[in-house]
């Protein structure tokens, strides 16, 4: 299963998969259902994009064999900190098992996502993936596919076309618009007058709202949000009530970091980070946090445990942050470098980072 540092499309596929939050411990027979209930994660993938009959056997078994448990999960574990993880991973399963060729599975998967829709209690996110999940295994079984590489062209456009179709039918309108935008902005695959189309289907949507429309007409005239060696502009008032402004931090250099508690690799480069920023702070090296969490508890608990001192913005709204969002971020961790006037030098500064750091700094 794929992290969500990916790219954006393949995020509900990994939601809420990769979570690393530093919640209470669970107990033993939790933790062990959950762990089998993950170790089902490598049988449902046998055989990788060329799967043989034997491989696609074993999916189909494996995919049944998840969504059982995964329910089982939920039965005996409702208030779980992962009860979401286990409904997700429950459509996952039927739907590998849909792609290996069970009809079964696929009348599953559509009541599941159904049940899960129609449910008051479940967020909004956990009804677009089982929505958004069972569109694609339908597109995918009508068009004779039993694997689809998520990396692919093919399986951007069975996605794209999902979260249009979802618009016509779940509440949240906004974060699928914002979605489909992100991808105009800067989905790798498409082409630049595939993602200026993109834009433009949601410029002329009648279900787009006035703020959603405005910025698929930037992206539709091609306005640049941030540019290299150009000023950036970023100012936001952090979690912890410290205002930020990249023009009053002219005369330091500036990392800001889009990540997340829930990003494995994001949470992996902390170390580094806070390494970095103990060396070089004192000589005017500053870091600026962009949190794609959702649940502020999550983010202040895990910076604290941490020792991260530097100022974070969060506004719970995901993959859909509002600065995330307004500068096409699709993939976390991102980490860019911001000179001592204000000018942006680097895209992709978590490679050799120290040295990036120590170069700025030695600028006059």
């Amino acid at each position: 299963m794929k992290a969500m540092g990916v790219l954006l499309f393949l995020a509900l596929f990994s939601l809420p998969l990769c979570a690393q939050k530093e919640a209470s411990e669970p107990a033993p027979a939790e933790t062990k259902s959950w762990q089998a209930l993950q170790e089902l994660m490598r049988t449902i993938r046998q055989g990788g994009d060329k799967p043989t009959d034997q491989d696609l056997a074993v999916r189909r078994e494996g995919g049944w064999e998840m969504a059982k448990r995964g329910r089982q999960f939920l039965k005996e574990y409702p208030l779980s900190s992962k009860a979401e993880d286990a409904r997700a991973l429950t459509s996952i399963g039927l739907y590998e098992a849909t792609l290996a060729g069970d009809v079964a599975a696929e009348k599953e998967l559509g009541a599941f996502a159904e049940q899960t829709i129609g449910d008051p209690k479940l967020p909004e996110t956990l009804k677009l993936h089982a929505f958004v999940i069972n569109q694609i295994a339908r597109w995918a079984r009508k068009n004779g596919k039993t694997s689809l590489n998520q990396g692919s062209a093919e399986f951007q456009n069975a996605y794209i076309e999902a979260l249009f179709a979802a618009v016509g039918v779940l509440a949240d309108k906004e974060t699928i618009f914002k979605m489909i935008l992100l991808q105009a902005k800067s989905g790798r695959e498409g082409t630049p007058a595939e993602k200026k189309s993109l834009a433009e289907r949601v410029l002329n949507h009648p279900a787009a709202s006035p703020s959603m429309k405005l910025a698929a007409e930037k992206i539709v005239a091609n306005e640049q949000t941030h540019a290299m060696g150009k000023p950036l502009d970023l100012s936001f008032t952090a979690v912890d009530g410290r205002k930020v402004d990249l023009k009053q931090l002219r005369g330091k250099v500036v990392l800001v970091d889009f990540w997340a508690t829930w990003c494995g690799p994001c949470v992996a480069e902390v170390p580094a980070l806070k390494k970095t920023y103990e060396i070089f702070h004192d000589q005017g090296f500053e870091i600026i946090g962009i949190s794609l969490d959702d649940k502020e508890k999550d983010l202040l608990d895990f910076t604290r445990k941490k020792g991260m001192p530097w100022p974070q913005h969060f506004d719970g709204k995901h993959w859909n942050n509002e600065i995330s969002f307004r500068f096409g971020i699709n993939r976390v961790p991102t980490q860019w470098l911001v000179d001592k006037k204000g000018l942006l030098r680097n895209l992709n500064a978590r490679h050799d980072l120290e040295r990036a750091v120590e170069r700025l700094l030695r600028e006059e």
